[in-house]
């Protein structure tokens, strides 16, 4: 009967390190970037968002065009960093420093601090789009938008 109870001690203290390491594992921009790709299948049939547009991002091009704009907004809504056409900046700086490692934090408080002063827009949809197209000009890196 000893055996089997320290055996169920030891695979319960295990279980529970192994859980505690996965809990704890931050990401690379890279690895966040492959998390939020299986979001732009979605927002962009929702917002019929064409692919050019979409690629555009990436190579700096923001045309104000409404299904761009409204494609963003369907990210930010779906990562829950936006709601009721707000962005929720306390919410987003943490989930950075949860999920992100430490390395990128100084980076990521510093894009977010421009970003707050620089979006104006109250139509949630501009709002995300103004948010998106800050962040690519202050650090294009951490344009995490599929």
């Amino acid at each position: 009967m000893k055996l089997s109870v320290s055996l169920l001690v030891t695979l319960v203290l295990l279980i529970l390190l192994a859980i505690e390491d996965t809990v704890s594992k931050k990401m690379t921009i890279e690895e966040l970037k492959k998390t939020f790709k299986n979001l732009r299948k979605g927002c962009s049939k929702k917002n019929d968002t064409p692919k050019e547009l979409l690629d555009g991002q990436f190579r700096g091009e923001f045309p104000k065009d409404e299904r761009l704009m409204c494609y963003m907004k369907c990210i930010m809504i779906s990562t829950k960093a936006m709601k009721n056409d707000v962005i929720l900046w306390d919410f987003f700086l943490k989930n950075a420093r949860m999920m992100l490692l430490d390395e990128y934090i100084p980076r990521v408080e510093s894009v977010l601090e421009t970003c707050k002063k620089e979006v104006t827009a109250t139509d949630g949809c501009e709002v995300a789009w103004q948010f998106g197209k800050c962040i690519y000009e202050n650090d294009k890196e951490f344009y995490l938008v599929p």
